[in-house]
């Protein structure tokens, strides 16, 4: 039995794969935030399966962003180089707005008063000795400490060292680190040669304090989810996903929590790339539209883009390695409201699994996008989540004519416009991670998941001008589904200073085989033993500038001619970004990086049956409202009676435990061999009949 789960702010998520029959299990339960393992165990106990016949099982989880949006985490204590400690509140001189002088950066996740001046410059800049540390200097350090934590109560506390020149010379770091923890052995530490090895003091310090400021509920989470676990049978190790797509012993994820920040997300692509070639399509936008958010991704040829930095906040970064996605503050939950202007407004607040959209009858009472949904016909109140919960109408709808009084609307009208606003609000997050970096989204296909994404994506493949649209089976599981789904993936960085006229190409050679060979070693922790696929590619610039393109190596030993054609390669990709090439320019060499994956064991599908007409037959009617055609009768189908090969021409609702899927009027369905909806224009389907 292999088994992902993915914990969300809004609802856990189980999908368990019986290897030897085929047998598909779910299981979808509402999250619990301050006791987020309570959720895990929850699902795990209606999902039906053993625990005693758990072979893999992968969490995806998104505890650790969660903590920093909502900015519930521990009290850091920051130590960095005496007279850097400012550059956390300094930042950047770029913002956010160029012509707003009302922005203001944001705070760090730490407070001024808890950033201690370590009197050490073991390296200068010009790599000689400076002041190196010694017991006088731990002993101030000691004594400096000592009332801050005492002063922490029961709060939790951490402690983030980030020295400069530590990504070259770590010995400074590691002094303190043996100190505090003989001196303060309860209290987490973080180092920045361990989580950010990489220069520019600010991304290196903002990432420092991130793990810090999450390590010690990542670490309450895992130990007593492990210990909920083994209490219930598991007898095997479990593992979590990684912001990168693998996947990391839980054992191991809590040294390093800032590597699971986008551990929920990651599966959702995994996913959608997972669905969209069932279906021959290796170019795809991934739509994971959940309660509170919603992730925006690309797949090209199969490959996802990756990068090192993710912005938390704009202004805020966390450089570990991640997909590369981009995520909106527009979910089912998000909250409509007015604002100071008289206009209408749609997230990024949530209502969250508790008290919930107003419809839930939890004490809601702001209308959500759920709330929008439910008055405009497109989802069955007796049927969410397979009708374990019953949606209130009337509330519901008094909270949006409530809303509608501002704005001049009655309640249908209100919930047609929040519904358009998040619509937009997702187009706009589409146009970012494609029209922006210069990919044609009429290219692609969309594929749709996450508990409301099926039922926005026709709208938004039409603003779009999106060719197709898929939705996985049981799309409100996807991103569980893409957990069990996940390879072993080890990502090393280093931080280098070379020249294209000055190489020594021995030592880099053999700066690449000490991260190979420490990623192998990774990987050989978390149980893989087999030959791993090992990618290596360097970060390169144009002397002067500061930013740099990643160019992949090709495979093989690294000589003159491997290094010729990744300048070529640089210059290729710098004129495709930039517009230009400086051919006969000197080309520096910034960040080593290294990835080596161990393939999770294939995973099938079963496939669905043939379309029997004896079964596949719409249960009930709807009135369902669509833009410039008012309320619509509407046959409602429920999923799991549609078979392989069934074309069906809309307008229609496909609901099931997890999900609805709006079909439009002008749209076809037709259903997969393995049941993936595959929705296009009618026109189009005409066109290949």
């Amino acid at each position: 039995m292999r088994v992902g789960i993915d914990t969300g702010g809004t609802f856990t998520d189980l999908v368990g794969l019986d290897t030897d029959s085929g047998k598909l299990f779910v299981s979808k339960r509402p999250s619990t935030p301050t006791q987020p393992e309570d959720a895990v165990l929850d699902v795990l106990s209606h999902s039906g399966i053993v625990m005693e016949n758990i072979d893999l099982l992968v969490l995806g989880t998104t505890i650790g962003i969660n903590a920093l949006h909502q900015r519930q985490g521990a009290r850091v204590i920051y130590l960095t180089t005496n007279g850097f400690e400012d550059v956390l509140f300094i930042q950047r001189v770029n913002r956010k707005y160029h012509y707003d002088l009302s922005w203001q950066k944001p705070d760090p996740y730490v407070k001024r008063q808890d950033c201690v001046g370590v009197a050490e410059r073991r390296m200068k800049k010009d790599g000689t000795v400076g002041t190196v540390l010694d017991e006088s200097h731990l002993q101030r350090l000691k004594n400096l400490l000592s009332p801050r934590l005492a002063d922490s109560h029961n709060r939790d506390t951490a402690i983030a060292v980030n020295l400069l020149f530590s990504y070259v010379d770590a010995d400074a770091e590691i002094q303190i680190r043996d100190f505090l923890r003989k001196h303060f052995p309860n209290v987490p530490v973080s180092l920045s040669h361990e989580v950010a090895p990489i220069w520019r003091e600010y991304e290196r310090g903002s990432t420092t304090i991130a793990d810090a400021f999450v390590k010690p509920r990542m670490v309450h989470f895992i130990e007593h989810l492990d210990k909920g676990l083994k209490d219930r049978g598991l007898r095997t190790n479990w593992a979590i996903m990684k912001s990168n797509g693998g996947n990391v012993l839980a054992s191991n994820a809590a040294a390093q929590p800032v590597q699971l920040m986008l551990s929920g997300l990651a599966g959702g692509m995994i996913a959608g790339r997972y669905f969209g070639q069932l279906l021959d399509s290796s170019n795809v936008i991934t739509l994971d539209m959940g309660g509170t958010s919603t992730d925006v991704g690309v797949t090209i040829d199969g490959e996802f883009g990756y990068t090192t930095e993710y912005q938390v906040e704009w202004g805020i970064p966390i450089a570990a390695p991640c997909i590369d996605l981009t995520t909106i503050g527009a979910g089912g939950g998000s909250l409509a409201r007015i604002d100071k202007g008289g206009f209408l407004r749609v997230g990024p607040r949530s209502a969250g699994a508790v008290p919930g959209p107003v419809c839930y009858d939890k004490g809601g009472i702001q209308p959500t996008v759920t709330d929008a949904n439910l008055i405009l016909g497109r989802l069955n109140p007796n049927y969410f989540l397979g009708g374990h919960m019953t949606l209130n109408v009337e509330k519901a709808r008094v909270s949006l004519e409530a809303l509608g009084k501002e704005l001049g609307l009655d309640a249908d009208q209100t919930a047609l416009n929040i519904v358009e606003l998040a619509n937009e609000n997702m187009a706009n997050a589409i146009r970012l991670i494609t029209v922006e970096r210069g990919i044609d989204p009429r290219e692609f296909d969309l594929v749709a998941f996450g508990g409301a994404g099926p039922a926005h994506a026709s709208e938004l493949a039409d603003a779009m001008e999106i060719r197709r649209i898929l939705i996985p089976p049981h799309p409100g599981l996807a991103s569980a589904f893409g957990a069990l789904l996940a390879d072993l993936r080890v990502d090393k960085i280093s931080t280098q200073s070379y020249r294209s006229n000055d190489l020594d190409i021995g030592t880099i050679e053999s700066r690449f085989q000490v991260l190979v060979d420490m990623a192998m070693a990774d990987l050989r922790e978390e149980g893989f033993h087999a030959v791993p696929i090992v990618r290596r590619s360097i970060s390169m610039r144009y002397m002067g500038q500061n930013y740099e393109q990643d160019v992949p190596l090709p495979s093989g030993p690294i000589n003159a001619q491997s290094m010729d054609l990744a300048f070529e390669t640089f210059h290729s990709q710098h004129e495709q970004f930039y517009g230009y090439r400086i051919s006969g320019a000197v080309v520096e060499l910034v960040h080593f990086k290294v990835t080596a994956i161990g393939p999770a064991t294939k995973t099938e599908l079963p496939k669905v049956s043939a379309q029997n007409n004896q079964v596949s037959k719409p249960g009930i009617t709807q009135q369902v409202y669509f833009k410039d055609r008012g309320f619509i009768k509407c046959p409602i189908w429920r999923r799991a009676n549609m078979g392989a090969g069934m074309l069906l021409q809309g307008p229609a609702v496909i609901e099931e435990e997890d999900s609805t899927t709006l079909l439009h009027p002008h749209q076809s369905l037709t259903v997969s061999p393995h049941g993936v909806l595959a929705i296009t224009t009618t026109e189009q389907v005409s066109a290949k009949h």
